[in-house]
């Protein structure tokens, strides 16, 4: 994350072999940020929609079998509590701020403008471990409690070593001193987001298995107009659920991606930054790119689905 300044020569071999080299540093910088906006803004989605997901599922029970037992907890209980809620948004929001940070230290020689970004990628850091530490309690064992030194470490590099270093030397330190951290926070978010997938499909597969029960009972009674109306809802369940999962799964593939596009920022920034470096880094940043692009789309098509 190297970005060129015409005046600036000796920063510029420091960061990249030619002013063109750091230019596309630049784009990549910038295209590995919208990368990871795009995967926030869908991963978020999910996560704070789980709860009217299920509230919503058993609404629709209740309306379709007058005789289904009311339980109100399934109405007034949330799956997830707005505290955890809350850390997840704000662990998401780490990343974003995070890579806003690489994206104004490459793409500007106003220290003022990166130094800006850090301070914001800090206090992002920063109030999250607060979070954490308040809600311990509410949030228990959840995986999302376990980036508290990660946190720690991000927010300790930003004070002593990028603010206040020149612009080379502080974007290496922010892909190299927190690089650690911020791969415990993404493979801990991966792992909160496979409980996500858990926890939709299990609707879904209920849902499956109610319209299967009615299936069966309208085939014992001989009545073929209900039989062939629930294996229409049958089959746009399964097709539902499929599409659900690939774009969940889809998600989670993305932020393995994350992991190799920031892995690839990390070898650019200790290399030679000769012309393989950047075209390797070049090369994985983009197929993170395509692919929370896909992931992206793919959700607005289920988004819409839904309406």
């Amino acid at each position: 994350m190297r970005w060129f300044g015409a005046t600036t020569l000796l920063v510029l071999l420091a960061a990249c072999s030619t002013p063109r080299d750091f230019t596309v540093y630049q784009e990549t910088i910038g295209e590995f940020q919208t990368a990871t906006d795009r995967t926030a803004s869908v991963a978020l989605d999910y996560v704070q929609g789980i709860n009217t997901f299920e509230r919503g599922f058993e609404l629709k029970l209740l309306r379709e079998d007058p005789d289904r037992p009311l339980n109100i907890s399934k109405l007034s209980e949330p799956i997830l509590s707005p505290e955890a809620i809350s850390a997840r948004d704000r662990a998401f929001g780490v990343l974003k701020q995070y890579t806003q940070m690489l994206a104004s230290l490459a793409a500007s020689d106003a220290s003022e403008r990166w130094k800006a970004a850090s301070e914001r990628a800090k206090a992002s850091a920063d109030t999250l471990l607060t979070d954490l530490n308040a809600n311990s309690g509410v949030l228990g064992n959840l995986p999302i409690t376990g980036i508290t030194s990660p946190l720690k470490t991000i927010s300790d590099a930003i004070a002593t070593e990028i603010i206040n270093a020149r612009r080379t030397a502080a974007l290496d330190a922010a892909i190299g001193k927190a690089a650690p951290a911020i791969q415990d926070i993404s493979a801990t978010l991966r792992d909160d987001l496979a409980f996500v997938v858990r926890q939709r499909d299990s609707v879904k597969q209920l849902e499956i298995a109610e319209l299967t029960i009615s299936y069966a009972q309208a085939q014992e009674a001989n009545n073929n107009a209900a039989r062939l109306n629930t294996l229409t809802k049958i089959d746009q369940a399964l097709q539902a659920r499929t599409q659900s999962l690939s774009t969940l799964q889809g998600l989670l593939q993305t932020l393995d991606q994350f992991d190799a596009a920031h892995d690839a920022l990390v070898r650019y920034a200790i290399s030679d930054k000769g012309p393989q470096e950047l075209s390797d880094l070049v090369s994985i940043v983009r197929s993170y790119a395509d692919s929370a692009e896909e992931v992206f789309e793919s959700f607005k098509e289920v988004s819409e689905a839904r309406r």
